[in-house]
């Protein structure tokens, strides 16, 4: 696991919002969700899906 995943992992953990994961880190959107994803594979489980209103 790469130390750029766990800073990912990190801040979406205190932001709750992958757009602002996003700008915080100055990655893009799709580079957090991939991350996400990634971490997910690695640990064999998949994140609760979120309300509709949250999942940005």
């Amino acid at each position: 696991m790469e130390l750029r995943d766990i800073e990912i992992f990190l801040v979406l953990a205190e932001e709750l919002h992958f757009g602002r994961t996003a700008q915080r880190l100055h990655v893009s959107q799709a580079r957090v969700s991939q991350a996400i994803k990634k971490q997910e594979r690695r640990i064999g489980a998949e994140r609760s899906p979120a309300p509709a209103a949250r999942c940005v």
